[in-house]
């Protein structure tokens, strides 16, 4: 075999022969599992991607009702990822798991796709010029935050990435090997790529058309090529009509024929384009070093007889026609632009590798040994992008780190679900669907429900938010530290905090209750502190009900469950009634659990019954704390082993 001065075959052989290359290939594969698997994890049972619980709740119904209507935004997206999800919601996942139990194995697989893409990536870069061109472009791709991130979740972008990938490599190596089935394959790749996104569509024409690549060159194989191309064309069409039109039409879409949210169709202006263009770049690098890249590239037309021609202008072709398809749509969201982000990593290498050549040339001119040009300027390529590619690395560890810590939407979840009485919240915190049972990521016992319009508690008074029947308020615990008061301290009760915390991910937090103790106490049994109470009447009549609630403060957990009792004393200390129970709303949350000094825990309510002949008189309201199974009682630091919470006064006729 035939290799030039850098190491690159000739287009005798599909894949790459030196072994350095695999090697290499390798070594990048591993540091994108690493980056890709490491907290893959995130959240859950949170699910913080609102994508993701759409697509995850879309496949659900499939697998309930056989349809995924009903389901919020699910037509504005094309139907591959929900049938990746509905094969493992239908066979994988027990039947009594919840779907949400089913998102690791799901991100598993999409991780996958993401590792092959960049495989495809290195293949690629490797066929338009030099190996190290391949791994150059999967370098710079693997390393970077904006794709980290995606790769954490299960979202159709890896699977049409690495498809669109795949379909140019089949569609080059087929047109430049004369590989029928390689074509074909390409072709069934581009519509699995715009069975995950649409804009895959817009790569097709250029995929079907590959063939006839070598029109000029080969006359002999035109006539196979162009049956090629006709076929193509006729599998492409008959997707066409199964995707724009049944499709649509049996799941009841709303955006036909495209899927998408995008806003109306219309030519793209030269602004516009720009725009996406610019922020497809900017994820990578600056644009001054995409300028510097540029004219870098121009020295590639020196050593012009070492690049595939065909290979070069068909990525461009591919870049291009993504960057206008999407233009189509106006200016998008940097979510879209994954397949063409790949491409243009794929260029930025290409330029790099004129640096190669250049070394190369030099060498040869210094007359240095062949096995020590043959590593030289790879080796030292690869030491510079390294060092350049260093940040990147670091900003994606650093977010790979934050995605293995525990996420405190989950402990907000289970801690308002067993310690309040259901209610409705308000929050200015993303934090909304944390209590959202129809998108599978809220399994508590109890509901609650949010507050859909903006809320900030400063802006109208605590009457009115309470009139609006909003009980709870969850805001930012970092705003109650620059100013107190803007939680009004006098007319709420802070129940729970949630401070910044290094080891937490997740937004700080506050909990109100938008409802004040009526009286403070401070009376203290074991560890366990009254800090306040409500009471309904201090002057009663024979036969009125007393209704009480505890706020308790603990200081440490107990050992073991406690209940709480109440007790009316007449002066001579008997019993005239008593309610015992839990001191909570729900009793899952016992004593044992109260880990927090800082949590005041809002006690459940009690009601008292006098009797209807009960004489008038002063009354004591005492409660205290024992253990149901021993009938110990807790004691005060001073050896008593109930509190006074309030004399009564029953009033005669």
């Amino acid at each position: 075999m035939r290799v030039n001065p850098g190491g690159s075959p000739t287009k005798a052989h599909i894949l790459p022969r030196a072994k350095w290359w695999w090697l290499g290939l390798a070594l990048l594969l591993l540091l994108a599992g690493w980056l890709y698997l490491r907290g893959y994890k995130v959240g859950l049972p949170y699910l913080h991607q609102v994508d993701e619980w759409i697509h995850l709740t879309a496949a659900q119904h499939i697998v309930d009702f056989g349809t995924a209507r009903g389901i919020r935004n699910h037509d504005a997206y094309p139907p591959g990822i929900n049938a990746v999800n509905y094969l493992i919601l239908k066979h994988v996942k027990p039947p009594d798991a919840h779907h949400v139990t089913m998102a690791p194995t799901l991100r598993l697989i999409n991780i996958s796709a993401w590792l092959g893409a960049v495989a495809l990536m290195a293949l690629l870069g490797s066929l338009i010029a030099r190996p190290m061109t391949g791994l150059m472009a999967a370098a710079i791709w693997i390393v970077n935050p904006w794709v980290v991130e995606r790769a954490h979740f299960n979202l159709p972008d890896g699977y049409m990435t690495f498809f669109a990938l795949l379909s140019l490599w089949l569609a080059l190596t087929g047109a430049l090997h004369r590989r029928r089935s390689f074509n074909t394959a390409a072709t069934y790749s581009i519509l699995l790529a715009a069975c995950f996104k649409t804009q895959a569509l817009f790569v097709a024409p250029l995929v079907i058309m590959l063939p006839l690549v070598n029109w000029q060159r080969d006359p002999g194989g035109r006539k196979e090529a162009g049956e090629q191309v006709f076929w193509n064309c006729v599998r492409f069409g008959v997707f066409l009509f199964w995707y724009a039109l049944l499709t649509r039409t049996l799941e009841g879409g709303r955006q036909y024929p495209f899927p998408l949210h995008y806003s109306e169709l219309a030519l793209p202006t030269p602004p516009v384009m720009w725009a996406n263009l610019e922020q497809a770049l900017a994820v990578f690098w600056r644009l001054e070093t995409w300028l510097a890249a540029g004219l870098l590239s121009m020295l590639l037309w020196r050593y012009r007889r070492g690049l595939n021609g065909r290979a070069i202008i068909t990525l461009c072709l591919a870049t291009l026609a993504l960057l206008f398809g999407l233009s189509l749509f106006g200016s998008q969201h940097i979510r879209q632009f994954f397949a063409l982000g790949a491409l243009l990593c794929l260029l930025y290498a290409l330029a790099l590798s004129s640096l190669l050549y250049l070394a190369d040339e030099s060498l040869a001119r210094g007359r240095v040994p062949t096995r020590v040009a043959y590593f030289a300027a790879p080796g030292l390529l690869a030491m510079l992008l390294a060092v350049g590619l260093w940040p990147a690395y670091q900003a994606s560890d650093a977010l790979t780190f934050n995605y293995t810590l525990h996420d405190r939407r989950n402990d907000l979840a289970q801690y308002m679900d067993r310690s309040v009485p259901p209610g409705v919240y308000g929050t200015s915190h993303n934090i909304h669907k944390v209590f959202m049972r129809d998108i599978g990521v809220y399994t508590g016992v109890h509901d609650f429900k949010w507050y859909p319009d903006h809320f900030w508690l400063p802006n109208k008074p605590i009457e009115e938010w309470r009139a609006l029947g909003v009980e709870y308020a969850i805001l930012p615990h970092w705003r109650m530290l620059e100013n107190p008061n803007i939680y009004y301290p006098d007319e709420t009760t802070l129940l729970k905090t949630y401070p910044v915390d290094p080891n937490f991910r997740g937004p700080d937090m506050v909990v109100l209750r938008l409802y004040p103790m009526q009286h403070t106490h401070g009376g203290q049994l074991g560890p366990i502190r009254l800090a306040g109470y409500d009471l309904n009447a201090t002057q009663l009549q024979a036969g009125d009900k007393i209704v009480f609630r505890h706020y308790w403060q603990a200081e440490t957990a107990t050992d073991t469950a406690q209940h709480v009792f109440n007790h009316l004393l007449d002066e001579t200390g008997e019993i005239i009634a008593q309610a015992d129970y839990v001191p909570l709303w729900d009793n899952r949350r016992d004593t044992t659990t109260w880990d927090d000094p800082d949590e005041i825990m809002l006690g459940r309510e009690f009601t008292l019954s006098l009797p209807p002949d009960l004489p008038p008189g002063t009354y004591q309201l005492i409660s205290g704390w024992y253990d149901p199974v021993t009938w110990q009682r807790l004691q005060s630091p001073t050896g008593e082993d109930s509190l006074l919470i309030s004399e009564l006064e029953v009033l005669g006729q």
